[in-house]
């Protein structure tokens, strides 16, 4: 049985809609659904943000769920300047990246892990069947929010990924050591050169006054917070064009 996980409710919501009457249900505080599409039944499970939560839902859901493959979605920052609001990423692998505590800069951000996800030319041939922008790539994962422009294109050259999230590397790693496949579709809600997320962005090199002060000087947060719900309708409705066809019962996914 296919279980679709996201880290925020409007990506999940964007899946459940194309299902009738989802049934909710929680059992030890996991927030999941389940219904049917296209004769097959599927689970959705929100796992919150970040890798340390997403991670830790996953695998209390996969400890009484009976699941043959995972599939992730949701946005994504793009670091290659390449990929434009809206594009479609299907990612190949999965970095886990963290800080350097004791040499704290975004040169020296350490490679904790690489996982390769299932294959997914079905994904890819489905979104081109649509016209859509869509890619190979790998994303790197990271507890934090990278807003500042620089900081990305340090990030792009160091690993070498073309888009960067909190989530997938975590829920890999859970995936892999139960022996459950998974793939992972992520659409571009902030690009390389965006600097709005700025204000929530981490700087590793600098300390907690640094980053309160930037914090200020870098605008208004509101505005900012406004700018990126304003990407991500953007970013769904890319969603929302392609889950239909990803989804489809000829797409591959479902007997995946």
């Amino acid at each position: 049985m296919l279980l679709i996980c996201a880290a925020l409710q409007e990506e999940l919501n964007v899946a459940l809609s194309l299902c009738g009457d989802p049934e909710k249900t929680r059992r030890g505080g996991a927030g999941l659904w389940h219904a049917a599409l296209n004769g097959q039944r599927i689970h959705f499970l929100k796992t919150g943000v970040g890798p340390v939560r997403s991670a830790s839902r996953l695998q209390h859901a996969l400890g009484f769920l009976d699941i043959s493959s995972i599939l992730i979605l949701g946005y994504a920052g793009a670091l290659d300047p390449r990929l434009k609001l809206g594009a479609l990423v299907v990612v190949r692998k999965a970095l886990s990246c963290s800080i350097d505590e004791a040499e704290p800069a975004v040169e020296r951000m350490n490679l904790d892990g690489e996982f390769a996800l299932a294959p997914s030319d079905f994904l890819v041939r489905s979104a081109r069947s649509l016209a859509f922008p869509v890619r190979y790539g790998d994303t790197m994962t990271t507890s934090h929010v990278w807003g500042n422009p620089e900081h990305k294109r340090i990030l792009l050259r160091k690993f070498r990924a073309c888009i960067v999230d909190m989530e997938t590397a975590a829920l890999a790693r859970v995936s892999e050591a139960a022996g459950i496949p998974l793939r992972c579709i992520r659409v571009v809600s902030d690009e390389a050169e965006d600097s709005f997320l700025e204000p929530f962005s981490y700087d590793p090199a600098a300390r907690i006054p640094k980053r309160a002060a930037r914090l200020i000087g870098k605008g208004n947060p509101v505005k900012a917070f406004r700018m990126w719900k304003r990407n991500a309708s953007v970013a769904r409705h890319s969603l929302e064009r392609f889950l239909p066809e990803c989804l489809s019962r000829d797409s591959g996914l479902l007997s995946a």
